[in-house]
């Protein structure tokens, strides 16, 4: 629950995230409502159900004013009743709460609905969801208008999809590769349209029943079709961005183009000229692990010259950023499969580290025998450098660089699951800045995000290193607690937050004062659902602020 009502953002960043996602453009975005002239819902729209994740008959009757949240339902009624009585439009702003017990921001704006004498029988609303812009001062559509430059910008493939798998925005290097524009390939179904027919496996893997695969791959290799019939081979690295409720929203796609590197390995054993004519980086092996041939490539990559490296095994090129497992399992994968690809961190001869893509292959004799390894690799710091700064973007906070909601439910979710296996607790610490809304009022948003950004700082200097201290929105945090043994420790957790949060700061020459209130809950004593235990903490946050603030509580389901 946040103090803060109003805290918008500038209409040139609805521009961009409309021309990225068409977010807000989207007729799914659009929510409409209507109501009698009692105030009663009398119809809602298929989005707005679909929104919310109940049915028609669920959302009609008088119910729908118990969904807007508690702090916000006076000035609803009131200007509900206002529309009614005076026939007047109005604008506004409030919390309603989905079926997953999540509360989104809704700004409604409508006017009442007359009949044939001009008497006022009802009303009717069309609402958006505004709750990014609510929760992170437009934060969200800050990274989605640096994430799509980015994808402007590359020479990498790059595409942005929604959860069906339709392209919602794509780059030069996608369109060059299926020679198609841009508008052609708007909201097409990437994959349906333009995967080898040969790879229909894969598809039905990736978004089975038309929707996106819950464990989407973060790796994976495709066959693409393109314009007159060419097939092109693209290894793809994904991203998944994540709603508030931590459902999949959309999914970036990084993918190059080794379609030649590919073509090398199967000529590999035809001709010996492709082994100096290639630009890849290519060394053989014997069955032993010693290197019996390079190519030029492989010296200006790695600066090795073939008298150095002939003789020796392939971890000189270590750069000991592996350990022992991701070796094993790649010796599993080629033993098991004759090859194996993937990206590797390797050391250069002077000493630098660089991500490069590997592809090794066993090479075998006429009767089908193995006789070497073949390992085939180009330089990928391009591609590694662009992936780390939109993930950046898709889970770090802009403004505070805490982990933002997204990455919060990965590791709450691998907490969870640790806590499963090892038979310990996990802890959740939902925190509101008190005041913050009068801060913003009195001294403005700037003032607001500075305060924000030192709060930040001193929480993160207060907790544990495996901690994670993640901001929601707005003025809300939340800090994760893994291996917990006892309730004992969540409480001093939560004093020494309360503790570091409460002294005055220097914002803009003004002293501020904003301590936290703080709710816990603990898995799994406050249940096994990740999700639930966000709203419980939500819940016992909210008490702490209905009695008196600057204190911690522990959810308690007697109190709901």
């Amino acid at each position: 629950m946040s103090d803060r009502i109003d805290h918008g953002s500038g209409g040139g960043e609805v521009d961009a995230v409309e021309e990225s996602f068409r977010y807000l453009a989207d007729p799914a975005q659009m929510l409409v409502f209507s109501l009698d002239a009692a105030g009663a819902c009398d119809f809602v729209s298929p989005s707005w159900c679909e929104f919310t994740g109940r049915a028609f008959a669920a959302e009609c009757g008088d119910a729908w004013l118990d969904r807007v949240h508690a702090d916000d339902l006076a000035t609803v009624r009131a200007g509900l009743q206002r529309a009614l009585n005076d026939g007047e439009p109005i604008r506004q702003l409030f919390r309603y709460q989905r079926a997953d017990g999540a509360y989104r921001w809704f700004v409604n704006q409508g006017m009442p609905k007359t009949g044939a004498n001009g008497r006022v029988v009802g009303f009717v609303g069309v609402c958006l969801d505004v709750t990014s812009y609510q929760e992170g001062d437009a934060d969200a559509e800050r990274s989605a208008r640096q994430l799509v430059a980015l994808l402007r910008e590359t020479r990498l493939i790059g595409v942005v999809l929604d959860r069906r798998g339709h392209v919602q925005y794509s780059n030069a290097g996608l369109c060059r590769l299926l020679g198609a524009s841009g508008v052609e390939l708007m909201d097409s179904p990437l994959f349906e349209r333009y995967l080898a027919p040969l790879q229909r496996e894969l598809l039905d893997f990736l978004y089975p029943g038309g929707q996106q695969v819950a464990g989407f791959p973060a790796e994976f290799e495709s066959s693409m079709q393109g314009a007159g019939g060419t097939m092109r081979h693209v290894a793809w690295h994904s991203i998944v961005l994540r709603d508030a409720a931590g459902n999949a929203r959309n999914t970036i796609l990084i993918g190059d183009d080794v379609t030649e590197l590919r073509q090398t390995e199967e000529q590999l054993s035809l001709s010996a000229k492709i082994f100096d004519a290639t630009n890849h980086a290519m060394l053989v092996t014997t069955l032993e692990g010693s290197i019996v041939a390079v190519n030029r490539a492989f010296t200006l990559l790695t600066g090795y010259e073939r008298e150095e490296a002939v003789g020796r095994n392939p971890r000189l090129l270590q750069s000991g950023r592996h350990d022992r497992s991701f070796y094993e399992q790649l010796w599993r994968t080629l033993l098991a499969t004759g090859h194996w690809a993937g990206d590797v961190w390797d050391r250069r001869k002077d000493g630098s580290i660089y991500p490069k893509y590997l592809s090794i292959s066993v090479i075998r004799d006429r009767q089908g025998a193995p006789t070497h390894y073949s390992g085939i690799f180009y330089d990928a710091s391009e591609r590694k450098s662009v992936e780390e700064r939109l993930d950046r973007l898709a889970h770090y906070d802009p403004l505070t660089g805490l982990p933002n909601r997204s990455l919060l439910m990965d590791r709450l979710e691998q907490s969870v699951e640790r806590a499963n296996r090892q038979g310990t607790r996990v802890g959740l610490l939902y925190l509101d800045l008190d005041h913050f809304k009068q801060v913003n009022d009195t001294l403005g948003h700037a003032a607001g995000d500075a305060l924000l950004r030192e709060m930040a700082q001193r929480m993160r200097s207060c907790v544990r290193s495996v901690d994670t201290v993640a901001r929601l929105g707005g003025d809300e945090f939340v800090v994760l607690v893994p291996d917990v043994h006892s309730r004992d420790e969540l409480t001093h957790v939560a004093n020494k937050i309360i503790e570091t949060l409460t002294p005055p700061c220097q914002i803009e020459g003004q002293t501020v004062l904003a301590p936290a209130s703080v709710g816990i809950s603990v898995f799994p004593d406050d249940g096994s659902d990740v999700h639930g235990l966000i709203r419980h903490a939500d819940a016992a946050m909210y008490l702490v602020k209905q009695t008196g603030r600057g204190a911690f509580r522990f959810y308690d389901p007697a109190s709901e």
